[in-house]
């Protein structure tokens, strides 16, 4: 079965990469996992028209890798100030332009890093997350001694369907676990053609320029200063449980979490700032065949507990209407099938699991702020 998810990309034939085609193909989550998410790599960081043109579409007179243009994924909606707004107020329809955050132009850099950049250096106190003093922004992550900032973003599908089940709130979440918990609506899950990313950048030091770094990281720049892609997560609803992969720049330290890449990075990145990144791994579900528990991570998007599983710790994203404020956390450095006493009492559901998405979890607002 073979179907196109969101934006079609030019690449992996032996032809001109600006009139080659790939579609997705929905049954590679499973049965080929690194070319399935290869394929997600070139499908989101295909440049991108400019977004006033229509947000998330693929500029397919221009090849992947073309110096100065903004990516598919850049467009997408912002989670932290275009999905979950003050006052869990209704945001607007996908094309609109007027939020912080939103971009405005084709170009890199563009004023949606200028923003977060900016909120970064204003000084304004950012919680520590893990033992070894890692920080996270309100949508990403930061580093200690390192510089950077992250962010993330929904494509139109999964944005729609959040706008259209009332989730941007925390009352709206509440309301769907309070029918979820009386069997009036079903476990909450997202159209198949869903998609998320998070990004992570940092700040590229003097040293690292004067060696020619700039021309080794896709680039977003903020007052003289240039901050460097170091790491990219992308998941989709090709499976029921998402399919999860994440992606680094060749010069990232190891995790000790990554699988192997059977596919290898297409040829079509030879020659573009992306020949400098690598598949860190792929996982599709939370054991192996054996039961073994499987890991999947990222050295700076999780900073502090290298050692885990997106999956796993996403399957903790949740909303309790009796305790609509608890924190979804409740063993965030955990592998493995997760705990269903999180979910259960008395082998009936308490809470409603948020489809893995921490972005509803953690971001929505309440109306009375």
């Amino acid at each position: 079965m073979k179907r196109a998810i969101g934006a079609i990309v030019c690449l992996l034939a032996a032809c001109p990469i600006t009139s080659a085609q790939v579609t997705l193909n929905r049954e590679d989550a499973i049965n080929f996992p690194s070319r399935h998410a290869w394929n997600l790599f070139l499908t989101v960081n295909h440049p991108s028209k400019d977004p006033k043109l229509g947000r998330g579409v693929p500029d397919l007179t221009k090849p992947i890798g073309t110096p100065g243009t903004t990516v598919v994924w850049e467009t997408w909606r912002l989670s932290a100030s275009e999905v979950f707004l003050a006052r869990g107020a209704e945001p607007p329809p996908w094309d609109d332009m007027t939020l912080p955050g939103s971009p405005v132009s084709g170009k890199v850099p563009e004023p949606p890093k200028a923003a977060l950049l900016k909120q970064l250096q204003s000084g304004k106190p950012l919680p520590a997350v893990g033992a070894t003093g890692a920080f996270f922004d309100p949508d990403g992550g930061v580093f200690t001694g390192q510089g950077g900032f992250g962010e993330s973003r929904m494509n139109k599908v999964t944005y729609e369907f959040v706008r259209a089940q009332k989730l941007y709130s925390i009352e709206g979440q509440s309301a769907f676990a309070t029918d979820f918990i009386a069997g009036r609506k079903p476990a909450l899950s997202f159209p198949v053609e869903a998609m998320e990313v998070k990004g992570a950048w940092r700040e590229l030091t003097p040293e690292e320029i004067q060696n020619g770094a700039d021309r080794r990281y896709y680039l977003a720049e903020f007052n003289g200063r240039k901050f460097g892609l170091t790491s990219l997560h992308i998941i989709t609803k090709d499976l029921p449980n998402w399919f999860w992969c994440t992606f680094h720049h060749v010069d990232n330290p190891a995790t000790g979490a990554e699988t192997p890449d059977t596919f290898g990075r297409p040829a079509v990145l030879d020659g573009t700032v992306w020949q400098n990144y690598k598949l860190g791994g792929t996982q599709t579900d939370f054991v192996t065949s054996i039961g073994s528990k499987t890991f999947l991570s990222d050295a700076f998007i999780e900073k502090g507990f290298e050692r885990s599983s997106c999956i796993t710790c996403h399957s903790q994203a949740k909303r309790n209407p009796a305790d609509p404020l608890a924190n979804p956390f409740n063993s965030p450095f955990d592998a493995g099938a997760p705990d269903e006493n999180l979910f259960l009492k008395n082998n009936k559901p308490f809470v409603a699991q948020m489809d893995f998405l921490f972005s509803l979890a953690t971001r929505a607002h309440s109306v009375a702020e």
